[in-house]
């Protein structure tokens, strides 16, 4: 079927062109019509950090998922942002913000009526609350409060810079990265294949695959919630698929073609039935990898692998439909491949001699050196984006920095606890029950304070009243020995520290519902949200809740961006090795049947698992424990993003069983002709090897030019996966996969129903 595709779409290049217009002018009409609706939240249900948020937002009117933004405030000069004119200049800002965006806006905290000012009076910062959730508040209304504040407060002395959960900086376009591995790309095909218009020719094929399939996936998301990242992720993906798919069919159109005595039809379609086919096996494998992330029953990571999975699909059918077109059209200039089987065979290269000569010192080498890069993965952490991770240069850590100086890291990432009060108890018993399960929270390690939430009104008065009385009475000793009264600015400090008094005696750390079925309390960390201390901090409040149950009938359930972060990594956790068991258990089943080998398929799933612990080791090493961080632009050493290890499975596996095909399939076809195992081996490194070198280095520069991007989850990513395919193209397919087939010898091809004389 796919011989008669490659010739009639070479008699036929035109129309296929013509139908190649149609399909894209449609795509492109519904996602301009359609819009783009992606979202920043990655989010998961089905976990307790989670669902307890429905109670928050019923019982307390707390949306979890509002959107917010912090203005936060820096001068160091004489009484910092206490000053008349900071004070000033702040209200101003906070009057024009709430007269120009009131619609948009829930609420906006006051620092001087909250009293959110640091010990040495440098910072404070102004807290707004939205009424529409941080994916749908509107780029107006985000960046109209930047600018009044930027217009009102910001000086060549005091600082601004925002935070928060809705998106402060927008979204960078990009393309540079795309632009770095597309060129880097042309320039390795172009010493492969010695023209411009050859090399050019995947380059073409995979754009146009990427452009159909992200306009596609942008029309997906008027259906789906798909997160951002699933773009970035597409983009990867796609390019990288798209570039290497349509080399190594060029590549075997022009083998074919000089087999054929420069018969072009024939030789398309001989292409197309050769290498078509094993890029549909190596696209349907890398579809079945990224769809099977929907094991994780994790709704953000099953949309990126639906992303993922059409942006692979779109790129397989370019290439195997306009690029065939685009081969028949410019055939000219495409030169047929001048060196044949035998020629092969007979010439190995210095280095298929010293491979098929020392099999077991090659396949030795090749274990010791991935498991000594994997060594770093045992200490491997696991989190979710923070600002403290992003580049200096970007406002959200400007804005993280400033308060985790001068307030606490924790500030930045507090925990949430809801406890489920016992009714029968009385108001009386649960108040008494709360103080004391405050109380050991409190005393636990890693724990700052216990932010207040209400005022006993009875206890605050009373203090009122007395500290108002001594105050005037001291003031009226001191106006009678100087002989002045009080200036308006020490009337304002006395009533700050009345203030503070109060806040800090008569304020309980707990909030109960109106119906008196939940309190809730909030705990600052000492630390910030990537710390092993917080992490420790959330689950000694989990284990806490357990004594609480039994001694108060009072259960207590963790949100806040600390408490989901441990929640979804537990869940990826458990995910994960299920996940890869079953696609490497499927994948074993799939390549028994494709190369009728039971060698083959072990070799290949073994290898796998050593490439991948080698991505997870040096990814560590890098994103994690800062090693050779200036190099690849790490700011800071923080944990893994917690979905990268099975996005990263997915992706590396699927890639690697497409090298694993193409390295595999050419020695097994020369088998069958020969019956002679060695010969395979030879002409299998001769043949393969040279484009699975250049297709690897092709998807390394894809994803290693977005490893330069600054936000650390497309860095890690990016990273991660060009340092996977390194490992396993370059160690695992190109060595240790050929010296396991020579080892094996004719083991390798022993299966029911082979041909026994072979």
């Amino acid at each position: 079927m796919l011989k008669r595709l490659g010739e009639w779409i070479y008699v036929n290049k035109f129309k296929t062109f013509f139908a190649w217009v149609v399909v894209i002018a449609a795509i492109a009409f519904g996602a301009v019509g359609m819009g783009s609706h992606y979202t920043t939240n990655l989010t998961i249900s089905g976990i307790p950090s989670t669902d307890i948020q429905s109670t928050l937002e019923k019982e307390f009117h707390q949306n979890p998922n509002s959107g917010t933004m912090k203005a936060v405030i820096q001068n160091k000069k004489d009484n910092g942002v206490n000053s008349d004119a900071v004070k000033a200049d702040v209200n101003a800002a906070i009057d024009k913000v709430q007269k120009k965006y009131g619609s948009d806006i829930k609420s906006i905290a006051n620092p001087y009526t909250t009293g959110t000012i640091s010990s040495d009076k440098t910072t404070t910062y102004v807290d707004i609350t939205f009424k529409k959730d941080s994916s749908a508040v509107s780029r107006d209304a985000i960046d109209g409060v930047k600018d009044i504040f930027n217009n009102n407060v910001k000086t060549s002395s005091t600082k601004v810079a925002y935070t928060g959960s809705v998106q402060v900086q927008p979204k960078d376009v990009g393309g540079s990265s795309e632009l770095i591995g597309i060129a880097i790309a042309f320039v390795l095909l172009l010493v492969l294949f010695r023209s411009f218009v050859t090399a050019g020719m995947p380059i073409i094929s995979a754009l146009i695959g990427l452009g159909t399939g992200v306009m596609l996936i942008t029309i997906g998301t008027n259906f789906l919630t798909l997160a951002s990242v699933s773009e970035t992720l597409a983009v990867m993906l796609s390019l990288a698929v798209g570039i290497d798919y349509s080399l190594f069919i060029l590549n075997r159109y022009r083998t074919d073609l000089a087999d054929t005595n420069g018969d072009r039809q024939k030789a398309l379609g001989l292409a197309l039935s050769e290498a078509g086919s094993s890029v549909i096996f190596a696209g349907v494998t890398v579809i079945i990898a990224v769809c099977g992330l929907a094991f994780a029953g994790i709704e953000f990571v099953t949309t990126m692998g639906f992303a993922a999975a059409a942006a692979v699909a779109v790129a397989v059918f370019s290439a195997l439909t306009f690029l065939p077109a685009l081969i028949a059209m410019l055939a000219k200039f495409v030169k047929p491949n001048t060196k044949t089987v035998d020629h092969m065979a007979n010439h190995p290269s210095k280095f298929t001699k010293f491979l098929t000569g020392h099999p077991w010192l090659v396949s030795i080498f090749s274990v010791i050196v991935l498991l000594g890069v994997a060594l770093p993965a045992t200490n491997m952490r696991l989190g979710m984006p923070y600002d403290g991770s992003l580049p200096d240069n970007r406002t959200e850590r400007q804005a993280y920095d400033m308060i985790s100086d001068k307030f606490g890291e924790g500030v930045n990432a507090p925990l949430v606890a809801v406890v489920k009060l016992d009714t029968d108890k009385g108001q009386a018993t649960n108040e008494a029950n709360l103080l004391k399960i405050a109380g050991h929270i409190a005393d636990m390690k890693g724990v700052k304070a216990m932010s207040p939430l209400t005022v006993d009104q009875q206890k605050a008065a009373t203090l009122q009243a007395q500290l108002t009385q001594a105050a005037q009475q001291k003031a009226m000793a001191a106006a009678q020995a100087t002989g002045q009264a009080p200036t308006q600015a020490q009337q304002d400090q006395v009533a700050a520290q009345i203030k503070a008094t109060i806040m800090a005696q008569a304020t309980k750390p707990y909030m109960i519902s109106a119906d008196g079925k939940y309190a809730m309390m909030v705990v600052i960390p000492t630390k910030g949200s990537e710390a092993q201390l917080t992490t420790d901090l959330a689950n000694n409040i989990k284990d806490y809740s357990d004594t609480t149950k039994s001694k108060y009938d009072a259960k207590i359930t963790l949100t806040g961006v600390n408490a989901v972060n441990l929640d979804i990594t537990k869940k990826l956790n458990n995910a994960t090795p299920i996940f890869a068991f079953t696609i490497i258990a499927l994948a074993f089943l799939l390549l028994m049947a494709v190369f009728r080998s039971f060698i083959v398929p072990a070799v290949a799933m073994v290898g796998f698992g050593l490439s991948l612990l080698a991505s997870f080791g040096f990814t560590t090493a890098v994103i994690q424990e800062g090693f050779m961080k200036g190099l690849f632009g790490v700011s800071k050493g923080a944990p893994l993003i917690s979905f990268l290890p099975i996005i990263v499975t997915a992706l590396v596996f699927g890639l690697a069983m497409d090298y694993e095909v193409f390295m595999v399939s050419r020695a097994r076809e020369e088998y069958k002709k020969t019956g002679d195992n060695d010969r395979a081996v030879t002409v299998a490194m001769q043949s393969s090897g040279p484009i699975v070198v250049t297709a690897a280095l092709i998807m390394m520069a894809v994803f290693g030019s977005f490893a330069l991007n600054s936000d650390p989850t497309i860095k890690s990513l990016g990273l991660a996966l060009a340092f996977g395919i390194f490992f396993d193209a370059f160690i695992i397919r190109l060595l240790f996969v050929p010296a396991m087939l020579k080892i094996f010898g004719k083991w390798n091809w022993v299966f029911p129903g082979n041909n026994k004389k072979k």
